[in-house]
């Protein structure tokens, strides 16, 4: 029988613990056991060799359930009206309230109005609005105005002609829904053009969007745009129509 140094029994020996070792064991397995690194637990991800814990769940976005944004305004696109000044600026003031719902009286004619007949003319502080083949007169006024139910009123804004969108200078006219017809305010197509004559002039004006907000009687700080705004209400809602003159 032949007979091996000590030394050299002692090396094969190591040897032959070390491929035992690797036997039946994956090299990952075998990599993180020498690395003495515990198992990944079931609920992460492993990426490039490292544990990743899943992100939280994803929170709403607030902007789904927010007010959408005004309109642009597209009479800021032109060039600014010399003449207007910060005198004629639209004062900032409360919109009508268009919650009431009192009974609306007829009111009687009076000399000088002129006759169903010959149609609406305009008259020193009495305008014409024109949209299609519906015409009303407006008249500058404020809640009793709107109230009574007889004209259109021009809540606020500057001259009818002086408006000038580019400086938020802005026409307001506004009236019950359910008077006369003043509810085709809120919502009136975009593309619809709509006229206004005085005794000074006619102007054309043509509706670029349109806004509905929650409630009726709601303040309207900052929701008055563009050269022109019409304003009733929709349901329970207000609307607002915004237009921007030719």
């Amino acid at each position: 029988m032949t007979r091996w140094p000590t030394a050299l029994l002692i090396v094969l020996g190591v040897l032959g613990g070390l491929g035992g070792a690797g036997c039946g064991a994956s090299p990952g397995a075998a990599a993180a056991r020498d690395a003495g690194s515990a198992p990944q637990s079931s609920g992460a991800v492993a990426y490039g060799g490292t544990s990743a814990i899943p992100p939280p769940a994803t929170t709403p976005d607030a902007s789904a359930t927010a007010v959408p944004p005004l309109p642009s305004n597209p009479a800021r696109a032109r060039p600014r009206t010399p003449a207007a000044t910060a005198a004629t600026a639209t004062p900032a003031r409360r919109g009508p309230d268009l919650s009431r719902t009192p009974t609306p009286s007829p009111s009687p004619a009076r000399s000088g109005d002129p006759t169903p007949a010959a149609g609406p003319a305009p008259r020193a502080g009495r305008a014409v609005l024109r949209i299609g083949d519906w015409t009303s007169y407006v008249r500058r006024g404020g809640q009793a105005e709107v109230d009574a139910c007889r004209d259109a009123v021009r809540w606020t804004g500057p001259e009818i002609g002086r408006e000038d969108g580019y400086e938020m200078q802005t026409v307001v006219i506004v009236g019950h829904d359910y008077c006369n017809g003043f509810d085709r305010f809120a919502r009136l197509p975009v593309g619809t053009r709509v006229t206004l004559t005085t005794v000074h002039g006619r102007w054309t004006y043509q509706v670029y969007a349109n806004y509905l907000t929650p409630g009726r009687g709601v303040p309207a700080a900052g929701l008055y745009w563009g050269d022109l705004t019409l304003q009733s209400c929709v349901g329970p809602d207000t609307g607002f129509s915004y237009l921007v003159r030719l």
